[in-house]
């Protein structure tokens, strides 16, 4: 346990009796792909952290439609901001987008440690301004861009951090909820950009042709 949670930097920072005081309140969960974690609703008892593998948040509709929020990857932690509301529930579900390996923990045994040690609350506090201000800079390009600049700016943005060459490691659906987009228009802004020899497109693989037309296209100067 100790071993896992070291992983993340937040908790490599703790003090040895503060993580050995969190290994006796957490607990290793291990999901399958589609495996769901919580629902929307459920009491907020634990946040969690992601040693391996993928966790989307997401929301339905009353039709069934799904949205997603946030993907959850290696090394991340989410629902940790929960801790400080008394009596709250989950506001999304989780989901396995494939086997993963999380870290569950006490919420409230948590708290009891923060209550502790004003260094590791500002540690924590540095972790969720950090959340606050990428979620606000999602919100911002969701309102502000068009659905062809929020194309083009996650394919600049994943071939900055994979290369010019990269897969798509989850479903194109997924990719389009999270941009807020319809499946069809996500696959035709993706034709439309292939056919201008921006990017190549091959089962799921992205080959980036042209960088500087994408950073045009997604507005970026």
């Amino acid at each position: 346990m100790e071993s896992l949670l070291r992983q993340n930097p937040l908790f490599g920072r703790l003090e040895a009796s503060q993580l050995d005081e969190m290994c006796v309140y957490s607990k290793v969960i291990k999901l399958s792909e589609g495996d769901v974690l919580f629902t929307h609703g459920d009491k907020a008892i634990n946040f969690y952290f992601v040693f391996d593998g993928l966790i989307k948040l997401y929301r339905q509709s009353p039709a069934g439609q799904e949205k997603i929020f946030e993907l959850e990857e290696s090394g991340q932690i989410f629902a940790e901001a929960l801790m400080f509301y008394d009596h709250t529930n989950y506001p999304v579900s989780a989901a396995a987008m494939k086997d993963s390996t999380l870290v569950a923990i006490s919420s409230h045994k948590f708290l009891n440690i923060l209550r502790k040690s004003s260094e590791t609350c500002l540690l924590i506090m540095g972790d969720l301004s950090k959340r606050m201000h990428e979620l606000i800079n999602e919100i911002d390009k969701l309102s502000s861009l068009t659905g062809r600049n929020r194309v083009a700016t996650y394919l600049l943005d994943q071939s900055y951090n994979k290369g010019l060459k990269f897969k798509l490691e989850i479903p194109k659906n997924a990719i389009a909820s999270m941009l807020s987009l319809q499946p069809e228009t996500f696959s035709r802004l993706l034709n439309d950009l292939s056919k201008k020899n921006v990017i190549e497109v091959k089962d799921s693989y992205i080959q980036v042709i042209d960088q500087k037309a994408l950073k045009l296209i997604g507005g970026i100067i």
